[in-house]
Order: C-alpha cells, then structure tokens, then sequence
C-alpha cells in the first residue's frame, strides 16, 4: 500500500503522493463505469476495457469488447458521460454516438451528425435514463461570425435506432466563450448571456419555469457573466463561477484614437475585469434571500482564508455521492511553468452542517509529469471515493476515503514550512 502523508497546513492540507499506475501504452481517456474500483478506456488494444485498481501499483484490465470498429480509439473527439445506467455506458465519437452494454457485451453504434459539413458532437448529457434520452450540443460553422452556431438535439435510443425529438439555438461558441448548458432533474437549463437568464426546458425545448432558475433570475443584480456551474447530485445547492463578460469590438474600438501604450493599458483594464472570477454559493431553495446566493472566493477574500485560488481555478465536479468537491487550481506548480496546462487538483469534502457547505481545502499532489501538457481526462470511482486523472501515459488516483482514515495522522507543519505547491 502506498505510503499516504497528510501534511497540515492550517487553511489547508497536501496529501501526497497518489496512487500512479501504467497501463503500459499511450492512453488518453479514461471515464466512469458502473462498477466499483473500475474505470473504462477505448484506448488499449483496439478495444472498450474495464480497468480495476487491484491496488497501489497494479491494474487489472478486462475486455468488453474488441475489435468492434476499424479504430475503436483515434484521431477522434470523444466525450464521456458520467454513470447513468447500471448496465451500459455510453460516449460520442466526433459524429457518432456508441452504446455498450458492459453485461452482454453488446455495441450499439449510431450516427448523429451525417455529412461533411455537418458539425461534431461537443456535449453532452443524459436527460432521461429509463427512456435512453439524451442531448446532444453540435457546433455547426457559421461563416458570418467569428464562432459556432450551438444546436442542441434531444434524441432518445431504441431498438438500436434513435429518434430526434426537437432542436433548439443555444448561442455561439467562441474562442472566448460560450454560455453554459446543463441538464437537472430531466431538465434542460441554457444560460442566456445577453439576458443574463436561466431559461428552462423540457425534452420537446417547450418553456418551463423551476425554482433554481427563477431564484437565479431574481438575483443577478450585479451579476456578470455565467462561466462554470456545478449543482450537487443529492444537495439543492450549487457553486457558480462568474466571470466578466469579454470586451466587445465595439467596446474595444473606443480606444483606437489612443496611443499604443495608453490603447494597450484601456484594453488590458477590460480584459482583466473578463478574466476576474468570483465562486458563488447558490441555494436556490433558501428561503432568506441574503443566504441565498454567497460569495465564497474572489480577488477580495477566501472563505479559507490564506488560501485563494484567485482567478485561477475551474473544472469543478462534485464526486458521485455528493462528498467531495474536485477542481482544477492552475495558480500552483512549484517549478513547473506552465501552471494552466499542468494544474494541481485540489479536493474539498462537502459538509451539509457547515455554513458554506465546504470544509478544508486539500492539495492534491503530485499530480502529472512535469513534461505532460494538460489532463487527458478525468473521472471518479466508487467504492472507493476516488479521483481519477490521466495524463497521456500515466493513470493517477487519489483514494479520498483514506484522507479521512488518515484524518488523525497529519502532520503539522511549522509556520515557516514551505508548500511545495506554492
């Protein structure tokens, strides 16, 4: 078993090293299966595999199914959906959607977006499970913008045929950015930038009304921009990160007449204010309206005191049972240069009794080679609760339950001990 130290640091704790595993070849994609202790990959042997974590150092790999396509793996994008059925798992491949059922080892392979010109699946979710329904997100080139035009399809799957439901416009893809689309309780959510709007759903794109957009809509006093928004799978709350919005040509334009210095630090002003983040606690069911929507970080201040991530953090997932909180932190490397590409994870548990519902941030490290650029993938296990992140050769875990089994085993640094992540 490998040697696990929590090192406590007084706002926040490391815990280090995690589980590394090598699968022996280039994998990219790892994501979440149905079983315990397991992750799935379509990047070994031309074949879907289950990985099992048999423990510190060794990975058991079992075969799906092999062979079932040319080139199961390749110069495609994939996107991966998390659990939603105990039997089948499913993800697209550029324009095609597959269908594996685990147990009878049976590939269903569809295809959503036919032609040349057509757009590539970029996301997706899972609207309905009982019924296979889900949505699809298709950027379809717009020539007369700078971007994409968003489709989004509801299309469910059945007798190994799938059915289109309805289309809707869901904004334009950028460089820049993109409004957030995302699906709770068998409902489709877009936010609207130019509204700064929550807009409702159901599967045939009619307009419905619920409380976490109602609440939502009714407090964006001062509100700029919707970048990131991660509900809880069990807990009626949510954390949203809020960005500016990016500078217009228009906006820009103004400053044209100016000198190029004075042009340089005007357009800067407007581009920090875009990047500037602040986390949001939201709960929309919260019936004191002060309580209702919280700032919990921001360049003013941390619920966790000396530490703040800044303007540097992203990717936020809770785990399946609602326990932990995962994001991205490219604010720390140590050595390393290129911090956005090579970020530190840090985890935090989830704590209903607290009054922000986020406990004491932890470290998680060491995360990736120094010469990986970005994570491949990420995902989670069950039983245990762990995180799971690829860099392209190897496969990191990180066993959360054993944080709490180490809980009364940290270390206290002194004062002046240095962060190897600072």
């Amino acid at each position: 078993m490998i040697d696990t130290t929590v090192m406590d640091y007084g706002d926040y704790d490391v815990m280090m090293p995690p589980g590394t595993y090598c699968t022996g070849d280039f994998i990219r994609y790892v994501f979440a299966v149905p079983k315990d202790n397991m992750v799935g990959t379509n990047e070994l042997d031309n074949a879907l595999k289950l990985l099992e974590f048999r423990n510190d150092e060794e990975l058991e790999q079992h075969t799906v199914k092999k062979d079932f396509m040319e080139m199961v793996t390749g110069p495609f994008e994939f996107r991966f959906l998390p659990v939603w059925s105990d039997r089948e798992i499913a993800y697209s491949q550029s324009k095609g959607f597959l269908i594996t059922n685990i147990v009878d080892k049976k590939v269903e392979i569809h295809t959503i977006s036919s032609g040349m010109y057509t757009g590539i699946v970029e996301n997706i979710a899972i609207l309905d499970a009982e019924t296979r329904t889900f949505v699809f997100e298709l950027n379809e080139d717009n020539a007369e913008v700078q971007g994409f035009d968003k489709i989004l399809k509801i299309i469910r799957f059945e007798n190994d045929s799938l059915t289109i439901f309805a289309e809707h416009a869901a904004g334009i893809k950028t460089i820049a950015y993109t409004e957030p689309w995302f699906v709770y309780k068998n409902k489709i959510f877009i936010y609207n930038d130019n509204a700064t709007k929550l807009e409702v759903f159901d599967e045939n794109f009619k307009p419905l009304s619920h409380p976490l957009a109602d609440a939502f809509n009714r407090n964006q006093v001062g509100f700029r921009c919707l970048q990131e928004i991660a509900i809880h799978p069990t807990l009626p709350f949510a954390l949203i990160v809020e960005q500016g919005k990016w500078p217009t040509d228009k906006q820009l334009s103004k400053f044209d007449s100016l000198p190029p210095k004075e042009r340089n630090i005007a357009t800067d002003t407007l581009y920090n204010e875009a990047q500037r983040l602040t986390l949001y606690l939201f709960r929309w069911n919260e019936p004191d309206e002060k309580k209702r929507f919280i700032p919990l970080i921001s360049v003013a201040g941390s619920i966790w005191n000396n530490y703040n991530p800044a303007n540097s953090y992203s990717h936020l997932t809770f785990s399946p049972d609602g326990k932990w909180l995962v994001f991205r932190d490219g604010s720390m490397r140590g050595d390393y240069v290129n911090s956005s590409q090579n970020p530190v994870f840090v985890a935090v548990p989830i704590d209903e009794k607290l009054p922000y519902m986020l406990g004491k941030p932890i470290k998680l490290g060491n995360a990736m080679r120094e010469d990986a650029i970005e994570p491949k993938s990420v995902t989670w296990t069950t039983k245990p609760t762990a995180f799971i992140m690829c860099d392209g050769l190897l496969i990191y875990r990180w066993n959360l339950d054993r944080y709490k089994q180490l809980s009364m085993q940290k270390v206290k640094m002194p004062p002046d001990a240095a962060d190897p992540f600072k």
